[in-house]
């Protein structure tokens, strides 16, 4: 990801949690190895939209529309405890660290009060991942919030950057999640951004899909009043027009693509190629794991494979087969990793096996059929998945080390399902081919 350093057969040297030198060999005669033979080094994955306080839903809602999403939030954000948020971002940092991933932006619209933003940012401190958290609205008013378009972003985000995240250069900053103009007035969302410019802090918000927002074009409002910039990120924007893309892009504003739920959810087409068109940071996310996968590798499938089959349908619409290929597997890990970090104000210190940039890294093992390393970027991009994680670090620090998560908490893991069980049956949902006292640490034998 790093154009001044080609991809080599090559050690990496780290030192006080960042990466001092890569070169074809280096000598190092009192430094620990990891021994990355038959193995790749990718950049740790950046995940540049999640919601992690739905990851105690996870396997509720692959069958959901975006109606049945937003009904379900509406009920079930006020069930949610601190300590059922604190479980549940735990949980999902945690499938993170084990799919590769080492950065995140944690979209957190869960926050009812102050306690529960303290124990979303206590999670994340825990799991020791990278993540920007996205200070957003309540779950318990989730319908309030989205209907009362006039509401101001609650000040409790002052406090938190005033005693929690006071600082940018932490492994744990603070931005701001926005409603937006598609959820609330242009004014209310001014002062949003100017609030959370006030404090120095991003902000994110979904923008331009479905049916949400009509058919305003809002971002090219938020552009004319100045509230666009590279300190902004677009989520989805599915049904943007073209000039709104563009004056986006011209703006250094990011986008953020989450292939996979928009794809579900009824958002629209993925506007991927739209933006690398336009000459844009594109940035991929995960979004919904409660509907969709988590993890970055399907993502990145997502994202490419659409790309692809939009641009083959142009062709066979002309009578002909494609002659060329839409976006390559290096474009989507690029998304995944240094774009990613950029639009989370992070490429300075993460997203690319650059000497100076912490040591956030990514190890995947080939020592697996499904894999083979003739074009090493191919094969993560197209066959690999959490099974071949071998190894990840976050600022030089290991998270993952021969394929097991360190510092394992599997009695959190048994606590989270019990916050899980609790939340369904209070948002009567159903729990699926299982009964409820169906313990998954006595799997039933294979064939049953």
């Amino acid at each position: 990801m790093d154009p001044s350093i080609r991809d080599l057969v090559g050690d990496v040297l780290i030192s006080g949690g960042k990466i001092v030198d890569v070169q074809s060999c280096i000598e190092a005669p009192d430094a620990v190895v990891i021994d990355a033979r038959h193995k790749v080094l990718i950049p740790g994955l950046v995940n540049a939209h999640i919601h992690l306080w739905q990851t105690v839903l996870k396997g509720c809602g692959g069958n959901w529309t975006f109606s049945d999403y937003l009904h379900v939030l509406d009920k079930a954000g006020k069930n949610f405890t601190p300590d059922d948020v604190y479980l549940s971002t735990l949980t999902g940092a945690r499938e993170q660290l084990e799919s590769g991933v080492t950065t995140v932006f944690d979209w957190a619209n869960i926050l009812n009060t102050p306690d529960h933003a303290d124990r979303v940012i206590d999670a994340l401190n825990d799991s020791g991942i990278r993540a920007v958290l996205g200070h957003g609205t309540p779950g318990a008013d989730f319908c309030t919030w989205r209907e009362s378009t006039r509401l101001r972003h609650h000040d409790d985000v002052a406090r938190v950057r005033r005693q929690r995240l006071s600082s940018n250069d932490t492994l744990v900053t603070l931005g701001l999640a926005v409603r937006g103009p598609d959820f609330a007035t242009l004014e209310a969302t001014r002062a949003d951004i100017r609030l959370a410019r006030s404090l120095d802090i991003m902000s994110s918000m979904h923008v331009a899909f479905g049916t949400c927002g009509g058919y305003v074009p809002n971002v090219r409002r938020l552009g004319e009043a100045g509230l666009l910039g590279p300190d902004i990120n677009l989520t989805h924007g599915n049904r943007l027009g073209n000039d709104e893309i563009r004056m986006a892009v011209d703006l250094g504003t990011s986008i953020t693509v989450t292939p996979e739920t928009e794809m579900q959810m009824g958002h629209g087409f993925p506007v991927t190629g739209r933006i690398i068109d336009a000459g844009g940071n594109v940035t991929l996310g995960s979004d919904l794991g409660c509907s969709c996968s988590a993890d970055m590798f399907s993502q990145m499938r997502f994202a490419v494979q659409f790309e692809r089959a939009m641009a083959n349908s142009h062709a066979q619409l002309e009578g002909r087969m494609p002659d060329t290929i839409a976006l390559t597997a290096r474009d989507v890990l690029r998304s995944a990793t240094l774009q990613g970090a950029r639009a989370l104000g992070l490429a300075q210190r993460t997203g690319s096996i650059t000497p100076g940039k912490d040591a956030d890294l990514t190890l995947l093992s080939w020592e697996h059929s499904h894999l083979a390393p003739r074009d090493p970027v191919q094969a993560v991009v197209f066959h690999a998945n959490a099974s071949n994680v071998h190894t990840v670090m976050v600022k030089g620090e290991l998270r993952k080390y021969c394929y097991q998560l360190l510092s394992p908490s599997e009695h959190k893991a048994f606590d989270a399902r019990a916050a899980s069980k609790r939340i369904v049956d209070a948002v009567a949902l159903p729990t699926g081919a299982y009964s409820d006292d169906w313990d998954f640490r006595q799997r039933p034998p294979h064939g049953r």
